[in-house]
């Protein structure tokens, strides 16, 4: 047949076949800003639970503490983060960091800074802060409420993060949790969980846009840690307490792949700073 020949002309779109597009694409829209949003609100509990957790662990002035985010390590004391951040402990984090991420000297030199700072910005704050949680203090009574019947006494304790429990603050009873074999076994599996998790908390900060603006002042000589807005620190603040927890087997001399670990701070993709893709810019690995 001479139909068999010709070619099916194709049918034009029709106003309705546009509209549902049209209305399917806004659809589309709707749902991922709304997506975005429940993100939001997401992270925000998720926050708000971890500062009430923090709270509940250390005390209302627990962010008057000096931390650094690598190593786990915490103290009220500004002669102990001084000597921490100087330790052997510490350096041996930042090279395992190096080891498995491939960074180059110049972004280790960076992350140190950043706990460097944080330190400072800390001691600013506690300076600050110091006459109003005195008054606080005096005004809050711990042993409201509490009467003879109850039999409660406050005493000082000692926090042992490796098992995750309180020793009472005495000579006997410290030694006797250090000598103990649950301690000896937790100390090793904790010290190797702050290696795995010191990875993703390096990782989870550089991603952070801020802290790549800072990064790429600091890699050209420059100070990035002077006159920052406060609404800046809080957010790398923000950054490093919502940086994932989960324990991720590693193997060794092999770069990791943070895609799925790391604090997502945006959908587009180029807002993600990679140290482990340009060569030339950040890793000491040849092409």
């Amino acid at each position: 047949s001479s139909d068999l020949g010709k070619k099916a002309k194709l049918a034009k779109p029709t106003a309705n076949a546009t509209n549902a597009n049209n209305k399917k694409v806004g659809k589309e829209a709707v749902n991922e800003e709304e997506e975005e949003k429940r993100k939001l609100e997401a992270r925000r509990e998720k926050q708000r639970r971890r500062r009430e957790k923090n709270s509940e662990k250390y005390g209302d002035g627990y962010r008057m503490a000096f931390t650094c985010s690598f190593c786990k390590f915490r103290t009220f004391e500004e002669k102990d983060i001084e000597v921490h951040l100087e330790s052997t402990t510490h350096q041996e984090t930042l090279d395992h960091i190096q080891k498995q991420t491939k960074f180059d000297k110049v972004v280790m030199e960076f992350l140190h800074e950043c706990m460097v700072n944080k330190f400072k910005k800390t001691s600013m704050r506690k300076v600050q802060s110091t006459q109003n949680e005195a008054a606080k203090a005096a005004e809050k009574n711990l042993l409201e409420g509490v009467t003879d019947e109850d039999h409660m006494i406050k005493v000082e304790t000692v926090h042992c993060s490796a098992c995750n429990t309180y020793v009472p603050a005495l000579y006997s009873s410290v030694q006797q949790h250090l000598k103990s074999p649950d301690h000896a076994k937790s100390r090793v599996a904790y010290k190797e969980q702050i290696k795995r998790e010191s990875v993703l908390t390096a990782t989870s900060i550089l991603n952070n846009p801020i802290v790549k603006a800072r990064y790429e002042q600091f890699a050209k000589g420059e100070n990035p840690f002077e006159n920052v807005e406060p609404s800046q620190e809080s957010a790398v603040e923000t950054n490093e307490a919502e940086q994932t927890t989960e324990q991720i087997n590693f193997t060794e001399d092999t770069a990791v792949d943070f895609t799925e670990d790391t604090v997502d701070f945006s959908e587009d993709p180029t807002d993600q700073i990679d140290f482990t893709a340009d060569t030339d810019y950040v890793t000491t690995e040849e092409n």
